[in-house]
């Protein structure tokens, strides 16, 4: 069964639009709240650049309606007319909660008197807008039925706490009875205004779970779990009859999931996704489970993330809309929501990080306070990962991946772990091929098991966790468990004969046992150079050396290193540089990002020096002490996380700032307060090939840059790297790079753009993907 669906596009958005009074009497209005109605056109404006073409807007019936039944609408038609220039359809909301002053949850009023409303609505918008008119008449019936019965959501009289008899068939049940009354009221009075009028019944889409420790509890929790097919099932006739629903009453359904849409029965713990927990269902099949029952189509009508996250839950949630579609779920589009961040209900002080767009500045906690601006600001990572799924939905007819060539990627580094050099391969590659990235296993106990997280349209992370203790990476004891796990999950895939990538030549004998169609060994570090570094490194790297169909090296000194084992096999693939990322013109003071790095800022308008990158056993703690030491008036600015060596080791002083990991995004900002970057590095068996992309980066930021002397950045000296021999010439080239006048950094910096155009990542990717290509051929 097909449907044709009545949006003008896949991808849409909502814009926050709850209107009721809370527990403490406070009386909300989040779009005002929110400056949403403040920054209406360019709210529209940057919703339809981001490529939305519907937006989800609240009305608010208590907004709208005064006591005794006056009907307000200007403030729809506002909406009304600013989203049609700007080309969006709009999906209204008429009840958001909140109800007229003089009427409650608990009136049979409230059913005549909303039937009215939303006649008096489609009258009054019909002619305003171009497209099919939609209306969601009351925005989940299920959550507004329970919020009624609870005593810290809504005011007196909409918080009555539910009665036993109630709660044995639902919390809320006589609240949810008149709400759909009232929701079959609103859908025969906009009919008799506009037959053409379609209906979005939006509820939440949930999992309840058992304890880990009570699984005697499951049955309980899949029947409470039940009561959210209720407001449907009474809309279209399957239950109480006697309220007047019948089958056509329900048109699309709409769903609501978040990442606190699955949760444990009793406790209220969430099953976080991110956390992995093995009790969560997958949304494809929570979605094929709305089709099953009632074989309408379906809209993830809300759908976002809190704070960090927001792009990897963007990915897992487009990844298991395509799953839907392809498994014959009419799934229509997907709504983001809030577009722009909002106010928490009961603390407006406290804001909900979750919009594509935030709203004040990362300096500015309380962006609501009197003298805000309310101005917005893109959170780039979201908006990046949104423009990725564009390019992949709206509608699959085949599943896109199959036809894809399938790297089969095994690395020593998590996926997540800084910005790394498989980070920026494989994240461009992904564009083209299919990635499935094998992380090492992790412990974890009962039955071996493996995690899966979608990081693109067609980029998935595998972490095997197992119980073995003994041995790391993917040593010996843990083979046998992980190849049987990726056999499992490669057949269900349909993946047979990949080309297997290895960062580490410990994976080889693993990825050798899968019989992959050819090997691929992308040489980035020494590795048995580094402490702890299994006794079976060297021996395996020879003979990965030997076998691999294609060697990429990440540096010079590294590729003729091998090149006499790999012969003609081997080919130069340097580190490259996100230069226009890091350029000083492509950064605005009104970035959120620039508002985060100023919150990490030690000392404001004080000379920085700064550091990026991994602080392990390649750090020349004695020489960066030295320098310290030295020149107590600079800051010193230190990025990234500690690994391997004690924390305490670090040298401590006040013109010493350790920072810690910092997501990628922040860099260019943290750089562009910098006068120097540094690359303090001890010459030794980790450092003796190494290219470090993060010099890379400095000198796309314009920075001079002062380097021990690691072979490969010889090549860079008069291009803005300083080599220096010992701790007295590293303060010395710290003097002079930090002295030099704005032209001499001017040239520099131009020189280093111009020097690392052809290093870019792109051009990298570029030309390992005509030979990868080659090897298909």
């Amino acid at each position: 069964m097909s449907f044709s669906s009545p949006f003008k596009g896949f991808w849409m958005g909502g814009f926050e639009g709850a209107d009721h009074v809370n527990a403490g009497g406070h009386v909300l209005d989040m779009s005002e709240a929110s400056g949403h109605l403040m920054h209406l056109e360019e709210d529209h404006r940057r919703a339809a650049h981001a490529g939305l073409s519907c937006v989800r807007e609240s009305i608010g019936w208590r907004l709208s309606e005064s006591p005794g039944g006056a009907i307000n609408l200007d403030r729809a038609l506002r909406i009304a007319r600013s989203a049609k220039r700007h080309g969006l359809q709009v999906l209204w909301t008429l009840m958001h909660y909140g109800v007229p002053d003089d009427l409650d949850l608990h009136s049979d009023a409230l059913i005549t008197r909303f039937g009215r409303f939303a006649g008096h609505v489609a009258r009054v918008l019909a002619d305003v807008g171009d497209c099919t008119p939609i209306y969601t008449p009351i925005n989940e019936i299920g959550f507004l039925a329970w919020g009624a019965s609870q005593p810290n959501v809504f005011r007196a009289p909409n918080n009555t706490p539910a009665t036993d008899h109630e709660a044995t068939r639902g919390v809320g049940w006589a609240v949810k009875r008149r709400l759909v009354a009232a929701e079959l009221a609103a859908i025969e009075a906009i009919r008799r205004v506009d037959p053409s009028a379609r209906f979005l019944h939006v509820e939440p889409l949930v999992h309840i779970a058992a304890p880990h420790q009570r699984p005697d509890l499951t049955e309980v929790a899949e029947a409470v779990a039940s009561w959210q097919w209720q407001a449907w099932d009474m809309l279209c006739g399957k239950a109480q009859p006697e309220l007047g629903g019948y089958p056509e009453a329900l048109d699309i359904l709409g769903v609501n999931h978040y990442d606190s849409s699955q949760w444990e029965f009793e406790t209220g713990q969430c099953l976080h996704w991110h956390g992995r927990d093995t009790r969560r269902r997958p949304l494809a099949g929570l979605l094929d489970d709305v089709w099953k029952r009632y074989g309408r189509p379906l809209l993830i009508s809300e759908t976002g993330h809190v704070g960090a996250g927001r792009e990897g839950w963007l990915h897992q949630i487009g990844s298991q809309v395509r799953a839907a579609q392809l498994a014959g779920v009419p799934a229509l589009g997907v709504c983001l929501y809030p577009l722009v961040d909002r106010p928490d209900w009961n603390d407006p002080g406290y804001w909900h990080r979750s919009g594509l767009w935030h709203v004040g500045s990362a300096l500015d906690p309380a962006p609501n306070s009197p003298h805000a601006t309310l101005r917005r600001s893109a959170e780039t990572d979201y908006l990046a990962a949104l423009e990725t799924w564009q390019r992949e939905l709206p509608a699959v007819s085949i599943d896109r991946s199959l036809g894809r060539p399938v790297l089969l990627v095994f690395s020593h580094l998590r996926w997540c772990f800084v910005r790394h050099r498989s980070h920026h391969l494989l994240s461009r590659l992904a564009q083209r091929w299919r990635v499935v990235f094998v992380e090492e296993p992790l412990f974890a106990h009962g039955p071996p098991r493996l995690d899966h997280a979608c990081e693109g349209p067609h980029l998935d992370t595998l972490t095997p966790r197992t119980d073995v203790t003994s041995g790391g990476g993917f040593a010996a004891a843990q083979r046998a468990l992980v190849l049987d796990l990726l056999r499992d999950w490669l057949t269900r895939e349909g993946i047979s004969a990949p080309i297997a990538w290895l960062c580490t030549p410990l994976a080889l004998p693993l990825a050798e046992a899968l019989e992959p169609r050819f090997l691929v060994y992308d040489c980035a570090d020494e590795l048995s150079g580094f402490w702890g570094a299994s006794d079976e490194l060297a021996g395996l790297e020879a003979d990965l050396l030997a076998r691999a169909d294609l060697v990429f090296a990440a540096g010079p000194s590294l590729a003729e290193a091998r090149r006499a084992q790999a012969g003609n096999r081997l080919h130069l693939a340097p580190n490259g540089v996100d230069a226009a990322r890091f350029s000083g013109a492509s950064l605005s003071p009104d970035d959120w990002e620039a508002g985060e790095a100023a919150l990490l800022d030690p000392a404001p308008g004080a000379p920085c020096l700064g550091y990026v990158g991994v602080i392990d056993e390649r750090m020349d703690l004695a020489l960066f002490e030295h320098l310290v030491d030295a020149r107590p008036n600079w800051q010193f600015v230190m990025v990234g996380p500690v690994v391997k060596i004690d924390p305490a080791s670090l040298p401590q002083r006040p013109n010493v700032h350790w920072l810690g990991d910092q997501p990628w995004r922040l860099l260019p900002h943290l750089m562009a307060k910098w006068k120097v970057g540094l690359l303090p590095f001890a010459i030794n068996a980790a450092t003796r090939h190494a290219y470090p992309l993060k010099v890379l980066e400095y000198l796309a930021a314009g920075l001079p840059v002062v380097a021990s002397p690691v072979p490969d950045l010889f090549s860079l000296q008069g291009c803005g790297v300083s080599i220096a021999h010992d701790n007295a010439s590293f303060v010395r080239a710290c003097d002079e790079a930090m002295h030099a006048s704005a032209p001499e950094i001017g040239a520099v910096s131009q020189g280093n753009r111009e020097a690392h155009e052809l290093t870019s990542w792109d051009s990298v990717v570029a030309a390992m993907d005509i030979q990868l290509m080659n090897l298909l051929r």
